[in-house]
């Protein structure tokens, strides 16, 4: 379940790189060769890398296409791998439940006081919501890995788990 909505919210998140493109395209051709320049564009994109940032977050962790750095990890034996792991998944939820907290909070407060953009008056919680959204949608996913790397631990070959499904897949 939590796959198919974080593949679901990547895909999301492709589209509105699409958009993102065709809006900028549209207000370039419309500025330079027809004077008449598309003011919703500047924010509606900004609105959109929102969720291009967000909503692709879960997906890069689950195929492992986030960056690490291996460097002094690779040197450790598998079980210490394995609790390093373990440890960082603790640490990283840890984190994440705060920002969660705290930017729906924020968007909750945008709600609740109606605060609009500035050029066209959208309503800006709508794009604020997509944060602690995504960040919670990260959160699952690496509640599901935390589960995995709990069960390997048990076993006498424990290492770090493998992202969940190889990229492009």
């Amino acid at each position: 379940m939590i796959a198919r909505v974080a593949r679901w919210a990547s895909t999301l998140a492709g589209l509105a790189v699409l958009a993102i493109v065709l809006l900028i395209s549209y207000d370039v051709l419309m500025r330079y060769f027809f004077d008449q320049p598309q003011l919703f564009v500047d924010e509606l994109a900004s609105f959109l890398e929102v969720l291009v940032i967000f909503g692709g977050l879960a997906q890069t962790f689950r195929v492992g296409g986030h960056v690490r750095v291996d460097l002094l990890t690779s040197r450790l034996p598998p079980r210490a791998r394995a609790w390093l792991r373990l440890v960082t998944l603790v640490i990283g939820l840890t984190f994440l439940a705060i920002v969660i907290w705290t930017t729906a909070q924020s968007a909750l407060t945008a709600y609740r006081y109606g605060r609009v953009s500035a050029v066209m008056l959208y309503p800006l919680w709508l794009p604020m919501v997509l944060i602690p959204l995504g960040l919670a949608l990260m959160a699952a996913t690496m509640l599901v890995t935390l589960r995995r790397q709990v069960r390997v631990l048990g076993r006498r070959d424990a290492d770090e788990v493998a992202p969940a499904e190889a990229p492009g897949q």
